[in-house]
């Protein structure tokens, strides 16, 4: 016997498709993000009473957590598909925004050995957090890694950026 949620899937695929590639604009992943929310839904079964809702609602209850999933970065979608193409693309370098004047271009070279020099000053402790976190990309990640409390963890990352931007701010200002 078919389940309310897969009678409903069954009905309308074709139409919740196309909200999904409507929502990731066309993205390649649309597809992807429509199963996920299927298979999500599927988990939370006991809990969806989906007799109770008219086609609409429903309609509305899906389009609403899709959206949410392919727009936020801390979504299960995210992790398991979006993180992934973020951290391989390259990094754009757009040299139309590249100043032209010598000076301009001198001043950035100046801030960014001003900010290699201020990260290398940092405790080793703090400095591996603040890799870690650079590398991991979020705080509950370096948390779950090192089984330091998370609280700890965003106390350290935040301090690292303090102490670094303070630094930097010092040596850039003194140098010129």
């Amino acid at each position: 016997m078919r389940t309310e949620i897969e009678l409903y899937i069954v009905k309308n695929y074709f139409e919740l498709l196309k909200i999904a590639k409507r929502i990731t604009r066309g993205h390649e992943l649309h597809n992807d993000l429509l199963n996920d929310i299927i298979l999500q839904m599927y988990e939370r079964e006991s809990e969806i009473n989906l007799k109770s809702y008219q086609d609409n609602e429903i309609k509305y209850y899906i389009t609403a957590i899709m959206r949410v999933n392919w727009m936020s970065k801390t979504s299960p979608f995210y992790y398991r598909y979006k993180r992934s193409i973020d951290l391989s693309q390259p990094l754009n370098d757009n040299y139309e925004n590249q100043p032209d004047d010598f000076d301009e271009r001198m001043d950035r070279e100046v801030l960014i050995q001003c900010l290699e020099i201020s990260f290398s000053e940092l405790n080793w402790f703090h400095k591996s957090v603040f890799e870690m976190y650079l590398t991991l990309g979020s705080l509950k990640a370096v948390s779950k890694k090192t089984g330091v409390p998370l609280s700890s963890i965003a106390r350290y990352v935040k301090q690292s950026k303090e102490e670094i931007r303070n630094n930097t701010n010092e040596k850039y200002n003194n140098g010129n």
